[in-house]
């Protein structure tokens, strides 16, 4: 028995040169791993969500991956420019629903909004979001969206408004 170049190992010869036994491989696995890869997913992570845990060095190990990989990257950075990533998580973070992150204990919550999960001493969760009027800000620095200096003005007008302790002064509502 050897090991054969598509990651299974093999007991002889076949009808396409090759008999699997063990485990099989999936083009398609395969693809997943390179694209999760190329948007900066961890290896060991883009292995586990493509249903190829444990297997990232072997995929890293393959030169054709590696280059597809950096292919992937490539357009990606092409199609996507990082400043445009930028804003675009910026605007989700200052306008998005975070509600999502309060799922976030359970498989496939959205934590996108939180910027810090800790586990409280008396056995919650915390979680401590992103600043949507830094958000805001940030984005108007940026150049903003259409719109944006009007709805950051409303905001920093609300967040005047409020109390340092996040409840409307006495006398406001």
């Amino acid at each position: 028995m050897r090991f054969c170049a598509n990651f299974g190992l093999c007991a002889g010869m076949g009808e396409r040169g090759v008999i699997h036994v063990g485990r099989l491989w999936d083009a398609q696995k395969e693809t997943h791993f390179c694209v999760l890869a190329a948007r900066g997913f961890s290896p060991e992570e883009a292995a586990r969500r493509s249903g190829l845990a444990d297997m990232e060095n072997l995929l890293l190990g393959r030169a054709r991956v590696r280059r597809r990989i950096a292919r992937l990257r490539a357009q990606l950075d092409e199609m996507f420019p990082p400043q445009a990533l930028a804003r675009a998580g910026l605007t989700r973070i200052a306008l998005g629903d975070a509600s999502g992150a309060l799922d976030g204990q359970q498989a496939g919550g959205d934590l996108f909004h939180a910027a810090e999960v800790k586990l409280a001493k008396t056995g919650g969760v915390e979680i401590k979001f992103f600043d949507r009027l830094r958000a805001l800000s940030m984005l108007a620095e940026m150049g903003g969206t259409s719109g944006g200096d009007a709805l950051l003005e409303a905001l920093s007008l609300s967040a005047r408004t409020l109390g340092t302790d996040g409840e409307a002064p006495a006398g406001h509502g």
